[in-house]
């Protein structure tokens, strides 16, 4: 009875104690939702006390919490926490693969912070395959976002703007009230193309959204705003929402990114005629970057070593130049190619200040093969045209002026090999070695200058030639964009005329016109075949598309490749049967036959994929 008796008891204070319990979980979820964006080093001290009530938590809880306890350091910049209680939660979320999902989203995201792109692409893989089974579109709507912004950062901007058109048009799809989030990331993408003005418009109409709640998103959003800002002449305006985001970030303890604008801020101070403002806030963001490894602190060392070179400090350029490539394993930390191409472009004028040429040659080679790589990077298909007309001239004047700075660096090397000699030969004489000496070193200074020279000139003509690269881009771009259209507009001009006259002679009456007459002119659109009058016009705007095809699947006939061609401008079944001179069954069973060459036939949405794409 006793035993019963204590059982009793026992049953009654685990009883009494579960609503307590309750009431303070709930407390402490309330409290972490306050502050998971706010203060971060809060949350983070409320996700360890919830983690202490894992028992009394469903797996789900317990696995979401380890999430949010990733999210808050990855706002304090201690990434490798944030890994490893993703991890946790990943663990904790098997079977329930809406969490799951969510989880390797954030996962994702911490990873891109990092500059580790290909994991983070990797996590958005295993996000996608969970919500696509779920067969919920706003989570892929999400995942194709997060795609992009990796894509934006790795600056493969085409890809980016593909994901994100995928994003935005299952959102609207939706109707998801999130869409402001991917707008914001369609504006990175053109803040880091250097379209500031139209970057600013998409900003202005995000960031009411992102202002409901004062937290990362809203400064880091605030971050490209102000810098787009001074980009297009703003820059008052750019420095007061600096300072603004700088605050804000530092209220949130996001140190990081407050350092990041900060940088920002001495760049503007320096620019703006106050160089000690700027020589402190350019010093303070730098050392704090490099100290915790930050993959955002190459732009800020840009700005400092630029500083640094107007300031003639050449013994601190050459120890920042140091420093980073000490750190960063000789430039592999960091966010993308861009970053890097502008810290080479002001390390090469510090080591022509410092008289060191070799060393801005080999500086000056990399500048070159990161511009020709960033360019490639970024619109290989379109512009594919334009590097062949420009490649071989670009490539002369490359090669032309580095065989003059060869030949000035052989003629001083042959000339202080002489005067070598001759100090040796001479060196009794004490009086003709000071003359040898000091005609040495005015031919030394002679050659300093029309190698720096050289180096000028050089770089002038090559961004000459990028710039005429450019607008015969954007020219050829505005040429494809009309005759595309024209072309369409054509096909569906053709295609609805011959409709028409096809919908009168079925609604003619025998009275109205002679059978003889209708079926003549029936007999005439039928055998008409107006593709060879498209096929010119095709190859304008498309001038690969037949021969890709063809070389992707050898088994299509040339009449095959025609008809993917009207496929490809993505006419109707009954416009195609109208220029083709077949019936719409017709062109239904071809469709068929030719995705059936192509192993297709079972996957409709890659067929159609494939046209679009190719």
């Amino acid at each position: 009875m006793k035993q019963y008796a204590l059982l009793s008891f026992l049953l009654f204070l685990c009883c009494a104690n579960l609503p307590a319990q309750n009431g303070k979980i709930e407390k402490l979820q309330q409290q972490i939702e306050n502050d998971l964006f706010k203060k971060p080093d809060s949350a983070k001290v409320y996700l360890f006390k919830l983690l202490e009530q894992s028992e009394a938590l469903h797996d789900t809880v317990t696995a979401k919490t380890y999430s949010n306890l990733g999210i808050t350091y990855n706002q304090l910049a201690v990434y490798d926490s944030a890994v490893y209680s993703f991890d946790k939660g990943i663990a904790l979320s098997n079977g329930f693969p809406h969490t799951q999902a969510q989880i390797y989203s954030n996962l994702a995201i911490n990873y891109r912070t990092m500059a580790e792109y290909s994991k983070s692409l990797q996590a958005l893989e295993e996000a996608m395959k969970r919500y696509k089974a779920l067969g919920e579109l706003n989570g892929e709507g999400l995942v194709y976002g997060e795609m992009a912004s990796n894509y934006n950062y790795m600056a493969k901007k085409e890809k980016a703007i593909i994901y994100l058109k995928k994003a935005i048009e299952i959102f609207k799809e939706t109707e998801d009230p999130r869409i402001y989030i991917l707008q914001q990331k369609l504006g990175n993408v053109y803040f880091n193309n250097g379209n500031y003005k139209f970057a600013i418009d998409i900003y202005e109409d995000v960031l009411p959204e992102f202002r409901k709640q004062k937290g990362a998103p809203y400064y880091l959003t605030l971050l490209a705003y102000a810098e787009s800002l001074v980009e297009t002449g703003k820059q008052k305006e750019g420095e007061e929402w600096l300072e603004e985001a700088r605050d804000g970030l530092k209220d949130i303890n996001n140190l990081e990114y407050m350092n990041v604008a900060i940088g920002k801020l001495g760049k503007i101070y320096a620019e703006t005629g106050r160089p000690q403002l700027a020589e402190k806030a350019l010093r303070d963001a730098y050392n704090y970057l490099l100290e915790v490894n930050s993959t955002r602190f190459l732009p800020v060392a840009s700005y400092y070593l630029r500083f640094l070179n107007e300031k003639n400090d050449s013994r601190a350029a050459l120890e920042v130049i140091n420093n980073v490539k000490e750190s960063t394993a000789n430039f592999k930390q960091r966010m993308n190619a861009q970053d890097e191409l502008g810290f080479l472009l002001y390390a090469k004028d510090t080591y022509a200040k410092a008289g060191n040429y070799a060393t801005a040659l080999d500086v000056f080679e990399r500048i070159d093969f990161l511009k020709d790589s960033i360019g490639n990077a970024e619109d290989n298909v379109k512009i594919k045209q334009l590097e062949e007309v420009y490649q071989n001239e670009i490539q002369g004047e490359k090669n032309k002026a580095l065989s003059q700075n060869n030949d000035l660096l052989k003629k001083y090397n042959s000339e202080q090999k002489s005067l070598t000699l001759l100090t040796l030969a001479f060196a009794i004489m004490f009086l003709v070695v000071s003359m040898v000496l000091y005609k040495y070193h005015r031919k030394k200074i002679k050659l300093q200058k029309d190698s720096l020279a050289q180096l000028e000139t050089t770089n002038l003509i090559l961004q000459e030639n990028q710039e005429l690269e450019q607008e015969l881009r954007k020219e050829k771009e505005n040429s494809l964009g009309n005759k595309e259209r024209e072309l369409v507009a054509m096909s569906m001009e053709v295609a609805d005329i011959q409709n028409q006259i096809k919908d009168l002679l079925e609604a003619s009456s025998k009275e109205d016109i002679a059978p003889e007459l209708a079926a003549q002119i029936e007999s005439i659109l039928n055998q008409r075949n107006y593709w060879k009058y498209f096929k010119t016009k095709f190859v304008e705007v498309y001038p690969e598309f037949g021969y890709s095809l063809s070389e992707m699947f050898p088994v299509l006939s040339e009449n095959d490749i025609a008809f993917c061609s009207l496929l490809k401008l993505q006419l109707t079944n009954k416009e195609i049967a109208s220029l083709m001179g077949i019936s719409h069954q017709s062109v239904i069973s071809k469709k068929y036959r030719i995705k059936k060459k192509m192993n297709l036939h079972d996957n409709d949405e890659s067929f159609e994929q494939l046209m679009r794409d190719l």
